[in-house]
């Protein structure tokens, strides 16, 4: 993809997700967020059985679909969750509902391109990136916002990743099926070779690919956002 290609696959991602987050509450039936990652909050509770007080950072945080409730189950500890966004709307949305929900005390949100976002060393018990990191720019980009992750940390501390990997668009009125305009779209294999490389050294709790099939409105149409979701959580061991 080129430079022009990414730059018109990220504004018509920001586009959409602006317009979603305009139009629908958080947790609203029938909605992508309507609910958290079911894996997120697991993995929170395996946390949660030998450590009361973690760090968590949510990449791709959106306006708080994983770190509201993530930040439910931490009340009453000395926990802090950061949420880092593309969009300074989904930021403040997030903050607001941080309030609104009581929990604006354990949460930072932070307007920034996760692929850039300086993650400080050895400092997360829990790292999520859900739906994040196929908007980075490039393999390359993808590589380096991994290792970056890894270095940010604790020792015990877990990833949860979720990838959306061979997008398909299909226009629910004519039925043309394109290729989903995402900033990288790769295929599931390769988006797996890459994870099992890099987390080689970590213990690997869960790998799986399932298809995955979402309704949309984006760039004035009507489709069906297809994809194979790539769910990957690991623990760092050493």
């Amino acid at each position: 993809m080129n430079s022009e290609q990414f730059e018109a696959a990220r504004q018509s991602e920001a586009d959409y997700h602006q317009r979603f987050y305009e139009e629908n509450d958080i947790f609203q039936d029938g909605t992508w967020m309507s609910e958290p990652g079911p894996v997120v909050m697991d993995m929170l509770e395996r946390l949660l059985l030998h450590k009361d007080d973690l760090t968590v950072l949510d990449l791709g945080c959106g306006v708080g679909r994983n770190t509201i409730p993530v930040a439910e189950r931490l009340k009453g500890s000395l926990s802090k969750i950061k949420g880092v966004d593309l969009l300074e709307d989904a930021a403040a949305k997030l903050r607001s509902n941080a309030d609104e929900f009581g929990v604006g005390h354990l949460i930072e949100a932070e307007a920034a391109d996760v692929e850039h976002y300086p993650i400080a060393e050895d400092a997360y018990d829990y790292i999520l990136a859900c739906s994040c990191l196929e908007h980075t720019s490039s393999m390359d980009a993808l590589q380096r916002t991994l290792d970056a992750m890894q270095k940010g940390t604790k020792l015990g501390g877990i990833h949860c990743i979720t990838m959306s990997t061979e997008v398909e668009e299909v226009d629910r009125t004519t039925g043309e099926n394109t290729k989903g305009l995402i900033e990288l779209n790769i295929p599931q294999q390769e988006a797996l070779d890459l994870l099992d490389h890099t987390y080689e050294e970590w213990n690997v709790l869960i790998k799986q690919a399932v298809p995955q099939s979402i309704e949309e409105e984006k760039d004035g149409r009507h489709i069906d956002f297809r994809c194979n979701l790539v769910t990957y959580v690991a623990q760092k061991i050493q």
